[in-house]
């Protein structure tokens, strides 16, 4: 009787160890009880979210160039420059640089390839618009100074608009600086970015187009590829630029 018992725990010791060189989880594991097999990537499930929430905001934006193309204005821009690039990536968790580069990767993986710098430019803010919303809320953890409170989150400051805005930009290789300055309205500290198109520079203040209006809006416009006159008119004293386009093109 012992050595029929004995027999049979062998057998089951060989029948778990056959499973688990097969790749099924042991009886009574986490994964067993879920049904489920663990998952090869820890962070597959952090980067097929991201691409599931940016898919909204990536559909709505290439209709708008749809809507409103700008093909006449040319392709060429100079290449993303490595010294503006967003410092703040190594302060993510893993799982927040995974959502992140995910979220970056398909949102640039879609953007038309013929289309103008000017479009590239707008499609991007556009997603960028879309995701994000200003945070007007005093929150410890600054994520909201970072493209992963933007993209991830939804919320922004205006450094978080502009932080974004470089880290999709050196994923397009699309020229991107950042420029710091003040808000003539309020003296408080502000910032947007300097692009480049192919007869000039000009600015971009995301977090202004964000509050003036729809994507589609002409108030959204305002504030979009904007020359050092118009951008004069309502920001003060600022370090960067200048921006050398003279070309007014929202209609």
């Amino acid at each position: 009787m012992r050595g029929r018992a004995l027999a049979l725990i062998l057998a089951a010791a060989l029948c778990l160890s056959a499973c688990s060189a097969a790749g099924e989880p042991p009886a009574g594991s986490p994964a067993a009880a879920s049904g489920a097999p663990e998952s090869a990537d820890p962070l597959g499930e952090a980067r097929e979210r991201a691409r599931r929430d940016m898919a909204g905001a990536v559909e709505r934006a290439l209709s708008a160039l749809d809507g409103h193309p700008r093909g006449d204005l040319g392709g060429e821009t100079e290449p993303f420059d490595p010294a503006d690039a967003w410092e703040g990536y190594a302060d993510l968790t893993e799982e927040q640089r995974a959502y992140l580069d995910a979220a970056a990767d398909y949102i640039v993986e879609n953007m038309p390839a013929e289309a103008s710098a000017y479009d590239k430019y707008r499609y991007l803010a556009c997603v960028l618009s879309l995701r994000a919303d200003y945070d007007y809320e005093v929150r410890e953890d600054r994520l909201s100074e970072t493209p992963y409170g933007a993209l991830a989150e939804g919320r922004a400051v205006c450094f978080g608009y502009v932080y974004t805005m470089q880290f999709l930009c050196e994923r397009a290789d699309l020229y991107c600086s950042a420029v710091e300055g003040v808000a003539a309205w309020n003296g408080e500290d502000h910032g947007w970015n300097l692009a480049m198109l192919p007869e000039g520079s000009y600015y971009m203040d995301i977090t202004w187009c964000d509050q003036y209006g729809d994507i589609e809006s002409r108030g959204w416009g305002e504030m979009f590829m904007v020359t050092e006159g118009r951008m004069a008119q309502d920001h003060g004293d600022w370090d960067g630029g200048p921006a050398t386009g003279t070309v007014e093109y929202w209609p």
